[in-house]
This record gives structure tokens, C-alpha cells and sequence, in this order.
């Protein structure tokens, strides 16, 4: 069974859900590892850390066809409307309309409350399901320790049995009979 990365170190749900967050919340909705680091944990040197968190969570994260950045699954599903500057939805007419410096501007639009809170309901159910997964693959511990139990108490009782069983060397008191024959 292959372990589950919610699992691989005690802060991977945390991670996931800050992740989520950032990603679903700010103006632009596609940035490098480096770029991402820094608007999540205010450090571009933890990038490597986050790369890993992005990659092993594909269920929520997707890298750009050229590897180099990284974007939030459910926002890559939005058209591309959401002016970053005025903060609001434009028409298609209106982007197509702006220059290429103007349309560099238009993203997709971040994440509705309902939407982020899906997201985080279900990187907790996975977590969860992770959990018990690992519980439940532990079937066999109290096979083994009721097999166990039983095996040393079966070996006492024998053991038992055996020591009653043998022959014991008694020594008895010898009494010297005196002789009625002293005068």
C-alpha cells in the first residue's frame, strides 16, 4: 500500500489548506514554486518544499505545460476575465479588445468563499480517509498480540504440567531405631 501524502509529515494539512487558500485568493492565479513560496510562507528558499506539496497533491494543484508554474485546479476552470488591477469581471469583448500589456492583466478570478470551502472539506476528508486508512491497516496487531497471549499461556500451562509431572526426590528423615536391647 503506498502511503498517502497527507501522511508524510505532521504539517501536510496545514500545508494543503494554506496552499489552497493562496491559490484560490490571489489576483493572479498561476506563479512559479519561488513566487508562491513567498506569498504562502514569506520565504522564496522554502520553494523546493512547496513544489513537493504542489506535486504530491495533484488533486488540487496542476503544473503549467512547461513545468514552470504552478495554479490552483478548480481557478484554472474559471475563464480568463478578472481584470487584477479594477478587481472585477470584464466581457470578452472588453479583453480582446485592451492591448497585450492590457490583457496580461487578465486573469482568472479567484475563488468564491463556497468554492474555497469545498476545497477545504475535502483536503480534510482525505486527510481523514488517510488516518484511517493507516488504523486500518493495522488489522493484525491484535491478532498477533491475542496469538501471542496465547502461546505463552499455553507454555505456562504446559510448563506447569511437566513440573508437577516429574519425578521428585524426596529425602525422608531416617530415624534410627535404638537398640531395646541395652540393658
Amino acid at each position: 500500500m503506498r502511503k498517502s501524502p497527507y501522511l508524510a509529515d505532521d504539517d501536510r494539512l496545514g500545508d494543503v489548506l494554506s496552499a489552497i487558500q493562496t491559490l484560490g485568493t490571489y489576483r493572479f492565479y498561476k506563479l512559479t514554486s519561488e513566487q508562491w513560496s513567498t506569498r504562502i510562507a514569506g520565504n522564496a528558499s522554502l520553494a523546493k518544499h512547496w513544489e513537493q506539496v504542489f506535486r504530491q497533491h495533484s488533486e488540487f494543484f496542476r503544473f503549467s505545460s512547461d513545468d514552470a508554474k504552478v495554479s490552483l485546479v478548480l481557478r484554472r476552470q474559471k475563464p480568463k476575465l478578472f481584470d487584477v488591477d479594477s478587481l472585477e469581471i470584464v466581457t470578452r469583448t472588453e479583453r480582446d479588445s485592451r492591448d497585450e500589456e492590457g490583457q496580461s492583466r487578465i486573469t482568472r478570478a479567484p475563488l468564491g468563499e463556497g468554492e474555497l470551502q469545498m476545497l477545504i472539506d475535502v483536503a480534510n476528508n482525505l486527510h481523514s480517509k488517510a488516518l484511517q486508512d493507516r488504523r486500518d491497516s493495522r488489522w493484525w496487531l491484535p491478532l498477533v498480540a491475542t496469538a501471542f497471549s496465547a502461546i505463552v499461556g499455553l507454555t505456562g500451562v504446559w510448563l506447569g504440567a511437566t513440573l508437577k509431572s516429574s519425578p521428585q526426590e524426596q529425602s525422608s528423615p531416617v530415624v534410627e531405631e535404638e537398640d531395646a536391647a541395652s540393658d
